[in-house]
């Protein structure tokens, strides 16, 4: 029997186990261990395959989704092929990974024949429950693609050489400082700023420790 919107349930997910989840699938599909992690190289042995669509975001103002049937992402396809929005297409596919990873028992209650039926179903949700499987779903993303491993070594790195720019009171300046050392390191990850000063935040390395 398919799930019906209204009974739609999120499951309790607390932010260290979807990073914990993001740590094992980068560590099982992407044997590099390097950064940028490539996301697409992650989906074929995952067995996911993307599946181009056009105005996909006219259609559900989303980048990308995770099909219902657990194959396929479904990617905008005028997003994909600008490449200033590299960045942004590869967070939004490491978001449908995260959907792919936490969910998986829930997406596969959901029946559908097409991404419009898919998007109505997500748009009758309820909003708490679809507001909790999109944080799991962020948290996964942001780590997946941006390891705490380098990211602690290069955001020491790029507090030190703040602090030599003039940005010495955390407390005071702290969102430009911040502003200032995710600029500095997210091209790194291949991700963007914004993403990289929330992970800064969330993996708790703000403000710098050992600097004055």
């Amino acid at each position: 029997m398919s799930l019906l919107p209204e009974n739609f349930r999120a499951p309790f997910i607390p932010k260290e186990t979807a990073w914990a989840a993001a740590d094992r699938f980068r560590e099982q599909h992407w044997p590099e261990g390097t950064i940028p992690v490539e996301v697409e190289e992650l989906l074929w042995p995952a067995g996911l395959r993307l599946d181009y669509v056009q105005s996909l975001r006219q259609i559900g103002d989303v980048d990308a989704l995770l099909s219902g049937d657990l194959t396929l992402i479904h990617v905008d396809t005028e997003q994909y092929m600008d490449e200033r929005m590299k960045n942004r297409i590869c967070f939004s596919i490491a978001h449908e990974l995260g959907h792919f990873v936490l969910h998986a028992d829930i997406y596969k209650n959901i029946h559908y024949t097409n991404v419009e039926e898919w998007l109505e179903f997500m748009e009758r949700v309820p909003e708490d429950q679809y507001s909790f499987i999109e944080q799991h779903a962020h948290e996964f993303a942001g780590r997946l693609l941006v390891p705490l491993d380098f990211l602690r070594p290069r955001f020491a790195e790029a507090a030190q050489a703040a602090q030599k720019a003039g940005f010495t009171a955390w407390d005071t300046s702290g969102d430009v400082a911040r502003e200032y050392i995710a600029k500095n390191i997210a091209r790194d990850f291949g991700v963007s700023s914004q993403v990289l000063e929330k992970r800064i935040l969330r993996e708790g390395l703000w403000p710098p420790a050992g600097l004055t």
